[in-house]
């Protein structure tokens, strides 16, 4: 019962940060469309890395690449790997154009960015940015339901909540911080977030990784409850490895699709910090992923229950 209540209180304690920073960044605002949307394009790239990385991972990295490892073992490591070289190769070829092309053109939406291209043709351009923008409601609705969906499941996995009631909260707190702030406030919280994401990962790998008996014993583990596990390659590709890896890497490309993360380039101080903001959520990203794949494997021989009576994305 005590370690139940010091949880709430980090919980609330966390909860509460991030929506106090996120309210103190609208003592910051200007009362300007492009504030609101952009941060008047001033935003550090260091703040720009952190946010770009803890809104790209969040509910994947937590539940779908731990939950992903704990069911096929080593074999996991390669989606994040070629996840990460894909979004890579997208801010190198694509984000730097994106920060300049958009303030040339005063776009401070993915949406209007797009319907620039038609200017002469005003009709043409004014359709590319209602259909994109519908485009945009659709698919990130589902995105961020995803998110909220992850945030449920780690609030029933520590207090036995409905995800209902999860679902509700996370909704509140990100609607209260986004209309105070705008994007400057979804920046500066997800930076928070990055920062407790990294530590908290580090931490709670090294105790299980501890826990386990260190690596050999941890390979031992997992190879005596099914030698599948320390497979480096999965089993059962039908057209080999080559393709599987290669479609991971197109899914890292997919970081020019997602808008929620097209505005952090947008929004950056400088198009010529792209660069900088690139590798910073490159490494952080790879340690993020390292450590999680490392407590999904530790998670399969601590938490062996999960695989037949539980869900492993609580893992």
């Amino acid at each position: 019962m005590e370690k139940q209540i010091w949880i709430a209180i980090t919980f609330i304690a966390f909860l509460l940060s991030f929506t106090i920073v996120g309210i103190y960044s609208a003592t910051q605002k200007q009362n300007t469309t492009t504030d609101y949307l952009l941060a008047s394009r001033n935003v550090n790239p260091w703040l720009t890395a952190l946010s770009a990385m803890a809104t790209g991972q969040s509910g994947y990295l937590f539940i779908g690449v731990i939950g992903f490892t704990y069911k096929v073992g080593f074999s996991s490591i390669w989606i994040p790997v070629a996840w990460a070289i894909g979004d890579y190769i997208a801010w190198w070829l694509v984000f730097k154009r994106l920060r300049l092309v958009s303030q040339q053109t005063n776009s401070d939406t993915v949406s209007s960015f797009l319907g620039q291209e038609n200017l002469e043709q005003k009709n043409q351009g004014r359709l590319i940015t209602i259909i994109s923008a519908l485009i945009i409601i659709a698919f990130l609705g589902t995105y961020a339901s995803a998110q909220l969906v992850a945030a449920s499941k780690g609030l029933n996995a520590i207090f036995g909540w409905n995800y209902q009631l999860g679902v509700i909260i996370g909704a509140v707190i990100v609607v209260a911080y986004c209309f105070s702030g705008g994007i400057r406030a979804s920046i500066w919280t997800d930076s928070v977030q990055a920062v407790l994401m990294i530590g908290s990962l580090w931490v709670l790998f090294i105790i299980s990784l501890i826990a386990c008996g260190g690596f050999g014993e941890l390979w031992v583990k997992l190879n005596a409850i099914d030698p599948t596990l320390t497979n480096w390659i999965p089993a059962n590709l039908p057209w080999g490895f080559f393709p599987y890896f290669l479609g991971w890497v197109v899914a890292g490309l997919g970081a020019v699709g997602q808008p929620h993360i097209l505005v952090r380039a947008m929004a950056i101080d400088s198009a010529d910090n792209i660069a900088l903001a690139r590798n910073i959520k490159f490494v952080c990203g790879q340690m993020n992923s390292a450590t999680a794949f490392g407590i999904g494997l530790t998670a399969r021989v601590l938490l062996p229950d999960l695989i037949t009576s539980g869900d492993p994305e609580l893992a």
